[in-house]
C-alpha cells in the first residue's frame, strides 16, 4: 500500500496548494498597488523635505555667516566710535583746560588791574592825609618848638601866634 499523497499533501505544510497562490496573487496585487499609488506620494513629501531641510541648512549657514560678519562689523564701529568718543574728550579736556588757563589769566589781570587800582586810591589817601596832617601838624609843631625854645607867639606878633596863644590861654 503505498501512501496517498492528497493525505500527505493535506497534512503537510510546506507542500504549496491552491490557496497559497490565491494569497500570493493578491499580496503581489496589493504590493503593486501600493508601489504604484502610495510610495510615489510619500516619497514626493520625502523628498521635498529633504530639499526643504537642505535649503534651510543653507539658509541657517548664510545667516549666521551674515550674523558673524555684522556682529564684526558692530565690534568694529563700537570699537571706532568708543575711540572717537575719548579722542573728543581728550579734545574737550585740552580746551577746557586752555579756557581754565585764559580765564585764569584774565581773572589775575583782573586782580592786578583791582589791586594797582587800589593802590592807587591808597597812595592818593595816603598823600593826601600826609598835606592835611602837615597842614595841621605844622602849626602846632612851631608852636611847640616856640615855647620848647622858649619864643613867645604873642611877643612876636604875628597874627597866627597870638590866635594860637589865645587858643593856648
Amino acid at each position: 500500500m503505498s501512501p496517498r499523497t492528497d493525505v500527505v499533501a493535506e497534512g503537510n505544510f510546506l507542500i504549496p496548494n491552491g490557496t497559497f497562490f490565491v494569497e500570493l496573487l493578491i499580496f503581489l496585487i496589493v504590493l503593486g498597488v501600493i508601489w504604484f499609488f502610495v510610495v510615489p506620494p510619500i516619497r514626493k513629501v520625502l523628498e521635498e523635505r529633504e530639499e526643504r531641510t537642505a535649503e534651510t541648512m543653507a539658509t541657517t549657514k548664510e545667516a549666521r555667516q551674515l550674523f558673524a560678519e555684522a556682529e564684526a562689523k558692530h565690534r568694529a564701529e563700537l570699537e571706532k566710535a568708543r575711540s572717537e568718543a575719548a579722542a573728543i574728550r581728550s579734545k574737550a579736556r585740552a580746551e577746557g583746560r586752555g579756557i581754565l588757563e585764559e580765564m585764569r589769566g584774565q581773572a589775575q589781570q583782573e586782580a592786578n588791574a583791582i589791586v594797582a587800582e587800589a593802590e592807587a586810591q591808597l597812595r592818593a589817601q595816603a598823600d593826601q592825609v600826609a598835606a592835611e596832617l602837615r597842614e595841621t601838624v605844622e602849626p602846632l609843631a612851631r608852636s611847640l618848638a616856640n615855647r620848647v625854645v622858649g619864643v613867645d607867639d604873642r611877643r612876636a606878633g604875628t597874627s597866627r601866634g597870638q590866635q594860637t596863644g589865645r587858643a593856648s590861654s
